[in-house]
């Protein structure tokens, strides 16, 4: 019963405003870590269709009774184990005083499944497992596109790999998997596998020919390349965890600077870095000031900025539940600062990529324009935006140029 205790425990530490991610590594060396993963991930991702359930069968039910509930009725609607045995083993967890009433609400929920699942119908954010407020955002913003979110957003995360083609070429890379019998597909010349792996099952990751890397990260290349932009000073401004930095790298003889804030962050980096034969220089420094800067200016800056995530929900599904939309607005505001202090270390005629996993328009089109009216020579040249698919997250993607005026 040890993994329903650390399912309990994170998940209460989840509900108070902590991160999943974090939560999960502190159990990274528990034997029983993939049940507590698909426990948690789980209960989280079908949250708002579950607390349904539960508001349809009692209004009166407490936080940590609420918390087994949830854990069985997903395990109810998810694991191969017999029914009798969930409910058993949730019953036999519970305080002396509450067994009767989890067996009770766990028997409700299987005898009632059918109607309330023709309930759950009606109300897209059950439904699709999104809170209201992002719905209407996005109704509001994407207008019929909004669907595109909804149901991109139910698909479990994908699997990506990027090959480094300084070390082998995506042909023979996609030799080595077909002889692995690693089932994949190529989408736009990027590797969606088919069935996620560990790390030490990809074939050749050690040594640097390939790295994991959702579909839709891997898209910088393509904005550069569709628009003849060949850097050769550049500067990643928002660098850890490193897939961009070795990104550019991979693709483009060029000198660069990885900085990003976090310098427990920056190790990542540099492991990736040496993974890969690939030559950065890393620094720490805060990319919203100067104190960093060598005064050389670049022709190509990246701002993979810091962002609402919420177009990686999939991968990420605590956000919809302890995201809102004032810290949509504060991101807004450090995303305005950051790209404001790194236009200065743009040359004239240089060029900034503005990156986010986010999804709605105040982190994205709406500040491309509020840049373009309040920063000197800010010039729109391309823009990209992703919808979540089963291969991929949510990323936008904005190309300025810095023109003479």
């Amino acid at each position: 019963m040890d993994e329903y205790k650390a399912t309990i425990n994170i998940l209460n530490n989840v509900y108070s405003g902590k991160n999943l991610n974090e939560e999960l590594f502190e159990y990274k060396s528990n034997a029983n870590i993939a049940k507590i993963r698909f426990l948690v991930y789980g209960v989280i991702r079908n949250y708002f269709l579950i607390k349904f359930y539960i508001k349809n069968i009692t209004n009166y039910i407490s936080k940590q009774n609420e918390i087994l509930v949830q854990i069985g009725i997903f395990e109810l609607n998810e694991s191969n184990k017999p029914e009798y045995a969930i409910v058993n083993n949730l019953v036999s967890i519970s305080n002396i005083n509450n067994k009767k009433f989890i067996n009770w609400v766990l028997r409700e929920y299987q005898r009632n499944l059918e109607l309330l699942r023709k309930l759950a119908e009606k109300d897209y954010s059950i439904k699709y497992n999104i809170p209201n407020w992002m719905i209407d955002i996005l109704k509001k913003q994407y207008k019929k596109e909004y669907m595109n979110f909804l149901e991109g957003f139910n698909f479990h995360p994908a699997f990506g790999l990027r090959v480094n083609i300084k070390n082998k070429s995506l042909e023979d890379y996609l030799s080595i998997l077909d002889n692995n019998d690693i089932k994949y597909k190529l989408i736009k010349n990027k590797i969606y596998l088919k069935q996620p792996l560990n790390v030490e099952d990809i074939p050749n990751f050690n040594i640097g020919y390939v790295s994991i890397q959702d579909i839709a990260a891997q898209y910088l290349v393509d904005i550069l390349n569709r628009n003849n932009v060949i850097p050769k000073k550049v500067i990643d401004a928002c660098a850890a965890p490193g897939g961009k930095t070795c990104q550019i790298l991979e693709n483009y003889n060029c000198d660069l600077i990885a900085l990003d804030i976090s310098n427990t962050r920056l190790e990542k980096v540099n492991q990736n870095l040496k993974r890969l034969n690939l030559k950065a220089e890393v620094l720490v420094g805060n990319a919203a000031n100067k104190d960093w800067w060598n005064t050389k200016k670049v022709d190509l800056i990246v701002a993979d900025v810091p962002c609402s995530a919420s177009g990686t929900i999939k991968r990420n599904p605590d956000i919809k539940i302890n995201r809102n939309y004032n810290d949509v607005l504060k991101f807004v505001e450090t995303q305005r600062r950051i790209i404001i202090n790194m236009w200065d270390c743009l040359e004239h005629n240089g060029f900034l990529l503005y990156i986010t996993c986010s999804i709605f328009r105040e982190e994205n089109q709406d500040n491309l324009l509020w840049f373009r009216d309040n920063i000197k020579g800010f010039s729109i040249i391309d823009e990209l935006q992703i919808y979540p698919t089963e291969y991929n997250d949510s990323l936008y993607y904005a190309l300025v140029k810095k023109i003479d005026l």
